[in-house]
């Protein structure tokens, strides 16, 4: 949704989608992954290069992203969000030179870096969230009627 709010800043080469600071949240809730894949396929149906690259090969990075978020973040948060930001900012730098005139050295730069930020920035924002989530989910029913 965030995507969608913020479009046109979403979409291009110098993208800046400020749902990336939620992508983290793997590190601690692996089951959301499917939930950024859906959610990136939903935010890049409205994109003005809707595609099979928006549609099934940036999906498909997500989830590459989020697994290595995942599996890296267990170990280091940031360089699980790290090497999410270098998945996505590469994948995102292979399509636009796919549709672009724009070389793939000139774009992956300023795309990893824009993911970098936002990533990186995502650890300590989403840490408190994802504890906050945990009381929230330990109450149980029980204690809700309190």
């Amino acid at each position: 949704m965030l995507t969608l709010l913020l479009a046109p800043a979403s979409y291009g080469p110098l993208q800046l989608r400020f749902a990336e600071l939620l992508k983290p949240l793997v590190i601690w809730e692996p089951h959301l992954i499917p939930a950024f894949v859906i959610g990136n396929f939903l935010g890049n149906l409205t994109s003005p290069y809707a595609g099979p690259w928006e549609l099934l090969w940036m999906p498909f990075a997500n989830l590459a992203g989020g697994w290595a978020c995942w599996r890296l973040g267990r170990l280091n948060a940031y360089c699980g969000a790290a090497a999410y930001a270098l998945i996505i900012g590469a994948a995102v730098a292979t399509m636009l030179s796919a549709v672009l005139p724009a070389p793939f050295r000139v774009l992956v730069a300023p795309l990893i870096g824009s993911e970098l930020v936002l990533l990186l920035v995502g650890v300590p924002l989403m840490r408190p969230v994802h504890l906050a989530l945990q009381r929230l989910l330990s109450r149980g029913p029980a204690t809700e009627a309190r």
